[in-house]
């Protein structure tokens, strides 16, 4: 008996964690870290990548992007580390695009559309993004 109340207390005691977890948004988070290299992966209305490329090389590719895309930006900052862009939509939904260098040859792309966010268009930016990078030299 006294066998039986341990395991309950070990279940209820996993089931409390994972309930914390999910309530939090943490195990979003920490599914995609552990998928992490398995590509982007959206997350509290931003959609987030790292790629094997510096911060000039992906602003191009960004820039190029939102032309193909139609999109206009409004504004767009750069410097040796970080970029920072936005445009809109035609129907006004605002268009976030940060840069952030990891390391010489490796930045961090977040992208958000909208003030809660929108996955489907967020995906196609980057989607878009991806088609005007460089391809990697064998």
């Amino acid at each position: 008996m006294r066998m039986r109340k341990r395991i309950f207390s070990f279940v209820d005691s996993v089931m409390a964690v994972f309930l914390c977890l999910c309530c939090s948004g943490c195990l979003a988070l920490a599914v995609g870290a552990a998928g992490g290299a398995a590509g982007a992966i959206y997350v509290m209305g931003k959609l987030k990548d790292e790629v094997n490329y510096p911060v000039p090389v992906v602003r191009e590719a960004t820039v190029a992007a939102m032309n193909d895309l139609g999109l206009k930006l409004s504004e767009d900052k750069t410097d040796k580390l970080t970029a920072h862009m936005e445009s809109s939509f035609s129907d006004g939904t605002r268009i976030w695009i940060d840069l952030e260098s990891l390391s010489d040859s490796r930045c961090q792309i977040t992208i958000r559309v909208g003030i809660t966010g929108d996955e489907v268009r967020s995906r196609k930016i980057y989607d878009t993004i991806k088609q005007h990078l460089p391809r990697p030299q064998t």
